[in-house]
């Protein structure tokens, strides 16, 4: 029998400047099963997918890329349901008895407006919430390595920890996504939980595991991971997602990082798939 060659394990390419680019995170939670094509296989009714879709659509309109997930918490059992809403390193969250109430939430209004706030039900979400990818479906290595990170969480952080659907980069499993703060990170084994959460909880970055905070372009993304610093602010962007220079302020001072995409590798990227394919990664020049 041949032994199952999972992605996480196959592969070792870096992991900067791969978060997806996400303006704003649309959390619905939704505790039934979750297929490959987990949103658009949900047995959700026709008016709150239309109201998923709308929103996304919406939100485009002005010029905004939403990302909307699943989320659940196996564990609690309760009546309401959560919807959480992130953007610009800020969280929202609103509940409701099914999912009626998210009929009277203009969501995309009010990010333009930068009025969530002022929705009903809003509450707002200050403290580091953990999103941790287990949609096996989707790809082995989620379930196999995300559930023990997710464990892990909960008997840390409580109920500030989620299961979410797929984030992208089966490669990098197991995958965590960080609101409000919006950093998505990969790789994070269970012994390695307790470093990780200690920086995080610090509103610090937990730079060994960091694939991008996923507001910025990808090549802004590896610029921040290589430049290592906590608390820096972008400034400005020379060059394009091939090459650039991007520049940061922070602590008082201008911090520079110059970044290229490398040669293409050939990596596995998904467990099902049967051939490597060519990925690029960014390396400071």
């Amino acid at each position: 029998m041949t032994e199952k060659r999972y992605c996480s394990q196959a592969c070792a390419d870096p992991m900067i400047g791969t978060s997806d680019v996400v303006d704003v995170w649309l959390l619905l939670e939704y505790r039934p099963t979750w297929r490959a094509k987990a949103l658009a296989a949900s047995d959700l009714a026709p008016p709150t997918k239309r109201w998923l879709e709308a929103t996304v659509a919406a939100l485009a309109q002005r010029g905004l890329k939403a990302r909307p997930q699943f989320v659940r918490q196996p564990e609690i059992d309760r009546d309401d349901v959560r919807l959480l809403v992130a953007v610009d390193g800020a969280m929202w969250e609103f509940a409701g008895t099914g999912y009626d109430f998210l009929q009277g939430l203009d969501v995309a209004s009010a990010v333009h407006g930068g009025t969530l706030g002022d929705l009903p039900g809003a509450r707002r979400v200050s403290e580091p919430h953990y999103f941790v990818c287990t949609n096996g479906q989707r790809d082995l290595c989620c379930a196999r390595f995300g559930l023990p990170v997710y464990t892990g969480l909960r008997q840390t952080v409580a109920e500030r920890a989620w299961q979410v659907t797929h984030l992208g980069g089966h490669r990098f499993a197991p995958n965590v996504l960080v609101l409000p703060a919006g950093l998505l990170y990969g790789r994070i084994n269970p012994d390695e939980l307790a470093d990780f959460v200690a920086a995080v909880e610090t509103d610090g970055v937990a730079f060994a595991h960091l694939r991008g905070r996923s507001r910025y372009p990808k090549h802004v993304q590896a610029a921040e991971a290589l430049a290592g610093r906590e608390g820096l602010r972008l400034l400005h962007v020379d060059g394009d997602e091939a090459a650039a220079v991007v520049t940061f302020a922070g602590a008082g001072e201008q911090i520079s990082v110059a970044v290229a995409q490398g040669e293409p590798q050939a990596v596995l990227t998904s467990c099902g798939d049967t051939a490597p394919s060519e990925v690029v990664a960014y390396r400071r020049i």
